[in-house]
């Protein structure tokens, strides 16, 4: 089973590369089969493996996807019967609907790995409520006949309405690790004490209540980097105007910048607005990327990541959209940084005994072993335990 087909409707996307990346280390030969929505073009990106793209510039919350997300799907149909390949990867419904048919008529392996949960992820455009209350009685349906699925974390079992079931393997988006043999992470090189925000930028992530915090802070500096919608930017710069404590620069940056940026910072945060049901059970790269970096994190209350922050003891909780909480939290880790140096220890602990990209590669690994037919039949596999469970080669396009 060495030839996979990897399907993903949004990208660039870093956790569909890091996994296309440790099954190539392992020796199986990847194609990217995604839907170009006009980003592609503007980055310039070094592919871990062959890319086949769909290019339609529609955003996911656009009217058009109604008209649009039919043809996907026979396009990846289509490619899916003339490609060859011994097993689909299947990022989200709206792959793996599709996928599941070809991989059902062609008796192959399909694995479902769960991003986001696609009903509450999508903003319907036609009634919302129906819609999204068939998306989700059918994909909860449909998981039954997936191979194998991968949960981005414990907490989407609830969400989704998952029983416990040996085919559900549990795989966080941590970062590879950068700081092996227990390398000391610098200090910030920045005279002033220095909170980081690195990856993608939406109105429920925050960022707007952070800079309006940290506006009114002496001697603390905010670096915001990552992509956003232009209206977006417009209200992120108007509320930054005349701030000269903060550093906007919104666009997107690769991720070995944003770890350099993280490591060099105080502090890290990742605010996700609860009241959107994928943002409560989310425990996002950012958290782990604070962990890997032994820094402390900000985190939002009523969200899985406050859960784990809490459980690990490497962040602060404080209300999502207080801006008065969020300065005290700033302050207080400010004014006594042996407790950043614990909390940030605490974190990189967790992040070597339990979410390492490392140990996440294993249990992907095991997925793919457990599936190949020849290891089967050779009796290969082991059963596995609680914590087990590069440049393009060539890129095209369709229209």
């Amino acid at each position: 089973m060495k030839n996979v087909i990897m399907l993903r409707s949004h990208y660039p996307d870093a956790r569909l590369e890091k996994e296309a990346r440790s099954l190539i280390k392992s020796g199986y030969n990847v194609t990217l089969l995604v839907w170009d929505r006009g980003r592609i073009s503007e980055i310039q990106r070094s592919y871990a493996c062959r890319v086949k793209r769909f290019k339609l510039a529609v955003s996911p919350d656009s009217l058009k996807v109604c008209f649009y997300l039919p043809i996907w799907w026979l396009y990846i149909i289509f490619q899916l019967a003339i490609e060859k390949w011994d097993s689909i990867h299947a990022a989200d419904f709206d792959t793996f609907a599709p996928a599941l048919i070809v991989a059902r008529v062609t008796k192959k392996p399909i694995i479902y790995d769960i991003f986001d949960f696609y009903a509450d992820m999508i903003g319907f455009p036609i009634f919302p409520k129906i819609s999204r209350a068939f998306f989700a009685s059918t994909d909860r349906f449909l998981i039954m006949f997936a191979d194998a699925v991968i949960l981005p974390d414990d907490s989407r079992r609830e969400q989704i309405g998952l029983s416990n079931n040996e085919n559900i393997v549990t795989i966080v988006n941590a970062p590879s690790d950068k700081f092996s043999n227990n390398s000391v992470v610098s200090d910030s090189i920045s005279e002033n004490f220095t909170i980081f925000y690195g990856g993608g930028i939406s109105d429920d992530r925050g960022i707007d209540v952070m800079c309006k915090a940290v506006k009114t802070l002496s001697g603390v500096r905010l670096v915001i980097m990552g992509p956003c919608s232009e209206a977006c930017g417009v209200r992120l710069r108007s509320i930054c105007q005349n701030a000269l404590s903060i550093e906007l620069d919104l666009k997107w940056t690769p991720h070995e910048e944003i770890i350099r940026l993280a490591m060099n910072a105080n502090i890290l945060f990742a605010f996700y607005d609860p009241n959107i049901p994928n943002n409560k059970y989310a425990s996002p790269n950012k958290l782990f990327e604070a962990m890997m970096c032994s820094k402390p994190i900000l985190v939002n209350d009523n969200t899985n990541m406050a859960k784990i922050v809490r459980e690990e003891d490497c962040g602060l909780v404080v209300p999502y959209g207080d801006v008065d909480a969020i300065k005290h939290a700033i302050l207080t880790l400010k004014n006594e940084p042996t407790l950043c140096k614990r909390l940030g220890e605490n974190g990189r602990k967790a992040y070597e005994t339990k979410y390492s990209w490392e140990i996440m590669e294993e249990r992907l690994l095991e997925i793919y072993r457990r599936l190949d037919p020849e290891q089967r039949e050779t009796g290969a596999i082991a059963h596995s335990s609680s914590n087990i469970l590069a440049p393009v080669v060539g890129e095209e396009t369709s229209k």
